[in-house]
């Protein structure tokens, strides 16, 4: 008596291929997948610099001044509101810094965290609505 044996299931070779080809889709979907989460991040940076600004123009339409202390150097409500990005929790991705007098400012965000070495660099905000990067090409890092 002839016994039939029915081979169900998979050969090493084909559980080897299978592995090989996911192993090639990770190799190209995790890097576009940080790129992705970077751009992310710094459309957050640049979104809370315009917000900086508007708060600093409103202030400026109040006070006629963008500085609230008598030295004229700083204002201390700014620093109440924007210190680091992102302002709603969780870690830091960039650092907010005001440099500011009676009619002029500058607001920077400095990488930190996961963005330090960024290729974009810090980002700049001016009293003339300036928006720069300190990257090697800006125009990349200002879309």
């Amino acid at each position: 008596m002839r016994i039939s044996r029915n081979n169900a299931g998979f050969t090493l070779i084909e559980l080897m291929i299978v592995v090989a080809v996911i192993g090639i889709l990770a190799s190209i979907a995790l890097p576009a997948y940080q790129d992705s989460i970077k751009r992310g991040k710094r459309a957050e940076a640049r979104a809370e610099m315009l917000k900086a600004e508007g708060w600093l123009e409103r202030f400026y339409t109040e006070n006629n001044r963008y500085s609230n202390n008598a030295a004229d150097d700083a204002n201390t409500a700014f620093a109440t509101r924007f210190t680091v990005i992102p302002s709603s929790g969780g870690p830091v991705n960039y650092n907010v810094a005001l440099v500011v007098d009676r009619t002029t400012y500058t607001v920077t965000a400095t990488p930190a965290g996961s963005m330090v070495g960024d290729v974009c660099g810090s980002y700049t905000k001016t009293n003339v609505g300036t928006l720069a990067s300190t990257a090697n090409n800006p125009s990349v890092c200002l879309k």
